[in-house]
């Protein structure tokens, strides 16, 4: 912006009412934390981890889709391990650029965009307990609802007087739901809120508040038409996850009945008859509620013994190991429990490398799966670069500065230090060749090889001098022949 729109600006921002602007940008934060509760009574949050362990998996068609994944990267391991590697793979610094409309560096725009920065990662000024909002806390957040939601949403938050922005906080995309105007077709966003607390300027239909401002940002991943809620990369994995604990419960039920060697107990009917009392021999009845009393005995005894335990009996009593065997074919195990391996790494759009199973993959198959995933992982964070591009571009407008905001991830980089080094002496190699041919100057070498330094790329003034005198040297020596030549 020149000079005198930001005067104008300012003078406009002073001008305008406050209630003008509350309705032009929002009251304040917009939005519900989830577990907010504003009754004063049971505030206290649980803590989820301590109650995974309580969930019957048995019972887990019962949950939403939403709760099940919620559920899952807590108590399921491959899901959880494959949500971790995704998470730590991504883990790449995130930065922010101002630019003119003409493309150029906007050095006001850089100023503002880095103390929009500096204020997440700043501490509010507060005596009390303060939640961390750092960038990079929230950028984990936003790139884990890419993977267990689908989407990511967020607020900026404004002060009182909607001229400033005090923090950026993260929503659940799980309570949004969209709603179309019936005269213009628009989508307009919807909050479900558990326990609402209604407010006279604020637009209520049951439990479901308006929040339609331009302080609310909903970026959603890999979209249909018409569908602004996005796809949840993670969903797939829910069938083949209720399919791995039936298998797993059939296992544990051969294992239990099959897996350990059991006894095989035979009572001799014939010498317990002779032993029995007369005056049940005439009996029927009482003959056979005495063999029953019998047999109770001598279960009650052998269930009663540890696995160290001497077995003493009488020789009326007949001790040896269950055998026999199945006289039907017996199913491969290995083979079905690798199809649902299989099956689990693509439904969690992972490799079976990092889910820790091998199936003989070789090292060029391995090269490829690593450079797909990588692609993978740089394709759900372009949902959150757009989501940082529209809250830091919003937040530069709201501070008077009309800029261009580009987000963007440090590439992610999986070679050793080693390569590394190689890699940087390759480079710089070349640019020394191209200066060297006159394709490019000494000055733009210079600069491109202190670049790859990380090195800051501004050529000291007293360099200059030497840079010249170095490149007619070198052109000098190129042009003089050699003794003995032509």
């Amino acid at each position: 912006m020149k000079w005198y729109q930001k005067a104008i600006y300012s003078f406009v921002n002073s001008v305008l009412p406050t209630a003008v602007k509350r309705q032009m940008m929002g009251v304040g934060r917009a939005t519900v934390p989830n577990n907010a509760n504003p009754w004063g009574i049971f505030n206290w949050l649980p803590k989820k981890h301590q109650q995974a362990h309580n969930v019957d998996l048995t019972k887990l068609q019962s949950y939403t889709a939403e709760e099940l994944l919620e559920l899952l990267i807590s108590v399921h391991p491959d899901v959880s391990y494959a949500l971790y590697t995704y998470l730590r793979m991504g883990d790449t610094d995130l930065t922010f650029t101002a630019k003119k409309p003409n493309g150029n560096a906007d050095k006001s725009g850089q100023r503002v965009l880095d103390d929009l920065k500096a204020m997440l990662n700043t501490p509010l000024p507060s005596p009390g307990y303060q939640h961390g909002r750092s960038l990079d806390k929230l950028d984990t957040i936003q790139r884990m609802m890419i993977m267990v939601r689908g989407a990511c949403a967020g607020e900026v938050v404004l002060n009182e007087r909607c001229n400033d922005v005090i923090d950026i906080v993260p929503v659940d995309p799980a309570l949004i739901w969209f709603r179309r105007e019936p005269d213009t077709n628009r989508l307009t966003p919807w909050q479900y809120v558990k326990n609402p607390q209604r407010k006279a300027d604020e637009e209520w239909f049951g439990n479901y508040k308006k929040i339609d401002t331009p302080t609310f940002i909903y970026e959603e991943f890999d979209p249909m038409v018409d569908d602004p809620y996005g796809r949840t990369p993670m969903l797939p994995v829910l069938q083949v996850v209720f399919f791995h604990l039936q298998v797993l419960s059939d296992l544990k039920a051969v294992v239990h009945n099959q897996g350990y060697p059991r006894l095989d107990i035979s009572m001799l009917e014939e010498i317990m008859l002779k032993n029995m009392p007369n005056n049940l021999k005439s009996n029927p009845d009482g003959q056979q509620k005495w063999l029953k009393e019998r047999m109770d005995e001598m279960l009650n005894h052998f269930n009663s013994l540890n696995p160290d335990d001497a077995l003493v009996h009488w020789d009326s009593v007949k001790v040896e190991y269950l055998k026999g065997g199945n006289s039907g074919p017996m199913i491969d195990i290995k083979k079905l429990i690798d199809i649902i391996d299989t099956q689990m790494a693509t439904s969690l759009k992972t490799l079976l490398t990092i889910l820790s199973r091998h199936q003989g993959s070789t090292e060029t198959y391995s090269s490829i799966d690593t450079q797909i995933y990588i692609k993978n992982v740089e394709s759900a964070r372009s949902v959150t670069k757009r989501f940082w591009q529209r809250a830091f571009s919003l937040s530069a407008r709201v501070k008077g500065t009309q800029t261009k905001v580009e987000a963007d991830y440090l590439p992610i980089d999986l070679r050793s230090e080693n390569e590394i080094e190689r890699d940087r002496r390759s480079k710089i190699d070349n640019y020394i060749i191209a200066e060297k041919n006159f394709y490019i100057t000494p000055l733009e070498a210079a600069e491109e090889i202190r670049w790859t330094l990380g090195i800051n790329t501004k050529i000291p003034a007293e360099l200059l001098p030497l840079l010249v005198k170095k490149h007619e040297s070198d052109s000098n020596e190129e042009n003089t022949p050699s003794e003995g030549g032509e």
